[in-house]
């Protein structure tokens, strides 16, 4: 938990506005009233609740496609094949600049089903969209 609440402070003070969800069916739900604004998912593999990040993930992909997809873990090397085709792994202890770094670039890469960025300018830019942190992430 600490560990979210500190990437949800990095992730505001990096210009990002920020959902936040302790587990998968909270963020599933935050992603069926907001998932228009939602640019990234960066989860925790190993979350409490009946779905873990992967699983979640997956969910994610196959609803709102346009979302990229960070997950990270301390405990479980995810194997590329595991994880959603797009998505990206960020291994426990990671730096919150690399953890904001990678959340620019999925945002900046994201697409709405219409095809239309959802991200404009470069990846220096603050205004990077909208990220949804769930688990111990």
């Amino acid at each position: 938990m600490l560990i979210r609440l500190s990437m949800v402070e990095a992730f505001s003070d990096a210009g990002f506005q920020v959902f936040e969800a302790s587990h998968a069916e909270t963020a599933v739900a935050v992603l069926q009233e907001h998932g228009s604004k939602i640019d990234v998912l960066f989860t925790d593999v190993n979350m409490p609740g009946a779905k873990d990040g992967l699983e979640l993930a997956h969910l994610v992909k196959q609803h709102w496609p346009w979302i990229g997809l960070l997950v990270t873990s301390g405990r479980d090397a995810c194997a590329t094949a595991e994880m959603p085709s797009g998505s990206r792994f960020i291994p426990k202890p990671y730096r919150p600049r690399d953890a904001i770094e990678s959340m620019r670039k999925l945002a900046f890469a994201a697409e709405r089903s219409s095809g239309e960025r959802l991200y404009r300018g470069d990846c220096a830019d603050k205004s990077a969209g909208v990220p949804i942190l769930t688990g111990n992430g």
